[in-house]
């Protein structure tokens, strides 16, 4: 399933407001906070494997038990009635209420760590329903930037590269859906006027002006201070360039790896080659 918009859900502001005042209290994960540069990926669990809130880490759950609510839902209301009323849970495997601020994602596919799994319980389908965002929130797949407004429905296909950046201190907090790829005579999710697949819409489109050699050549200039122990800072500026400025396919990888081969520190090209390998080609369960 390719990423597309699917529809809006109306959203009770008055209550949305009052559970997500009551996350304050709930303790937040941070798991796959290494896949960001900035801050930390908070996330809490609120469907899953066991009905167990768990640590956050979706190949730690016990995946031979039915999905259920997690003690975080039942604590938020509104979140609950939402979730019931978008998704088919006979195919819902988890659903995390995610926030960010601050801070960009490293280039990288999901679901590579998840290849053992059964497909009954293996994670294929991603959808997400942005619950606070603003104009500084994006997200990119190849070469396309893109905006997910406040209550629109988007599938991800998170298998393909992709990314995001927050570059504001408004957090963004997003409902994360993943589903499993099963056989059924019914819909993964039940929004009224979901359309076909028609991919990424024009006008959630980010036009960006291209990149210039100056931009470029400065960029190649952060190899004169690129060592193991700076690369997420050096990460982070090229990431946020890409987010800005239109720089090509595979922009963000391929600039990484030129400053690396430049850089003075021989132990760089081999990390920055590891970190690829890691985010996008193979990576193992933890």
């Amino acid at each position: 399933m390719r990423t597309h918009y699917v529809a809006d859900t109306w959203l009770d502001d008055s209550r949305l407001a009052k559970d997500l005042a009551q996350t304050d209290s709930i303790p937040w994960s941070e798991a796959y906070s290494d896949y960001v540069f900035g801050g930390a990926w908070k996330s809490c669990m609120l469907w899953a494997r066991g009905g167990s809130a768990g640590d956050g880490v979706v190949t730690n759950y016990d995946h031979d038990r039915p999905a259920a609510f997690t003690e975080f839902a039942d604590q938020l209301p509104y979140l609950r009635e939402l979730i019931e009323s978008v998704a088919d849970l006979d195919r819902l495997n988890f659903v995390r209420l995610a926030k960010v601020q601050n801070s960009v994602i490293i280039p990288h596919r999901d679901l590579l760590e998840l290849s053992e799994l059964a497909d009954e319980t293996r994670n294929a389908h991603r959808m997400h329903i942005p619950l606070a965002t603003n104009e500084d929130c994006f997200f990119n797949e190849g070469d396309t930037v893109y905006r997910m407004r406040k209550g629109e429905v988007w599938f991800l296909d998170a298998s393909e590269i992709h990314s995001v950046a927050v570059l504001s201190s408004e957090e963004r907090v997003h409902l994360m859906f993943d589903f499993v790829d099963v056989p059924s005579t019914k819909s993964l999710i039940t929004v009224e006027g979901a359309g076909p697949e028609a991919g990424i819409p024009a006008d959630r489109t980010v036009k960006r002006p291209p990149l210039t050699d100056a931009d470029r050549a400065g960029l190649m200039r952060l190899a004169d201070v690129l060592t193991v122990e700076t690369v997420n800072e050096i990460f982070s500026i090229v990431i946020k360039k890409h987010f800005r400025y239109d720089g090509g396919e595979n922009f963000v990888w391929g600039t990484m790896i030129d400053i690396a081969r430049a850089a003075a520190d021989p132990a760089a090209l081999p990390h920055v080659e590891e970190l690829r390998r890691h985010y996008t080609l193979e990576r193992s369960a933890r």
